[in-house]
């Protein structure tokens, strides 16, 4: 076994040992989604991540560093939220990115929900528009994979799930996800290109979580959270504390959102 696959199942043991058993689905919660996460439920536990042994923990702002247990609020169903991430600029290998999300999914918790804070690459997806994502363009991140593993990508982002989602919510606009390394924003000549690629979105994060929890058999949903227009259009300066406005003041519609994905993969 190799030393990163022993880290994995560690955590998932130490996880097993401090909740008990897993819930069915787990969220990442990017920029701005931890209070409307945790509004939804009734909190069981938290555990701070500092205490789980060999968890990487998260360092942005707008990112927590709990894992929260808890039932869906008038539902005996049970979830898991993951209040932060680590990131590619934080100086992070591609399977150190994705070491809690493998760590769930070794625990049991087998649906995937991937929460971003994005720049929208068009003024028809204002800041405060969510994005199920159908697909993703990786230019920068680095892939989490490795050797033989030769991993199908075609509907990675569950089809079923995302099209129960959209007939729930027809007020959403599914798109392509770009991703860049960060943490500097994408320059205009670079939001031109991502344009001219089919991108609708860009952010720095969720890619490899993905393709990780894809390739171990997870159904994985991820949702974008148009924070910002991307570098240049319309004159945009893209900023981190609008990141986090933009959120705080769509959140109203984020957690309807979020309630219903949660419930959907669960149903």
């Amino acid at each position: 076994m190799s030393n990163e696959k022993q880290l994995v199942a560690d955590i998932a043991q130490q996880l097993q040992t401090l909740a008990g058993v897993a819930p069915s689905v787990f969220a990442v919660l990017g920029s701005g989604w931890k209070e409307q996460a945790e509004s939804l439920i009734s909190v069981e536990q938290r555990i701070n991540l500092a205490d789980i042994n060999h968890w990487l923990m998260p360092a942005v702002a707008g990112h927590g560093a709990e894992l929260v247990v808890g039932q869906l609020i008038d539902s005996d169903k049970r979830v898991a939220f993951i209040t932060g991430r680590v990131h590619a600029y934080e100086g992070y290998s591609g399977a150190e990115l994705v070491r809690g999300v493998r760590a769930m999914i070794e625990w049991g918790a087998n649906n995937v929900l991937l929460l971003n804070a994005a720049g929208s690459l068009s003024e028809d997806m204002p800041p405060g528009t969510l994005m199920p994502l159908t697909d993703h363009i990786n230019y920068s991140l680095p892939n989490p994979l490795a050797g033989g593993d030769f991993v199908d990508l075609v509907d990675m982002y569950h089809p079923e799930w995302r099209a129960a989602l959209l007939e729930k919510c027809p007020e959403l606009t599914a798109g392509i996800y770009a991703a860049c390394i960060g943490p500097s924003y994408e320059t205009p000549a670079e939001v031109a290109m991502l344009q001219k690629m089919g991108a609708n979105a860009v952010g720095m994060s969720t890619i490899p979580e993905a393709i990780a929890a894809h390739a171990m058999g997870a159904r994985v949903m991820a949702i974008s959270m148009m924070t910002n227009l991307a570098a240049g259009i319309g004159g945009s300066r893209p900023n981190h504390q609008e990141v986090l406005d933009t959120a705080r003041n769509h959140a109203q519609k984020a957690t309807h959102t979020l309630q219903l994905a949660l419930n959907l993969a669960l149903n």
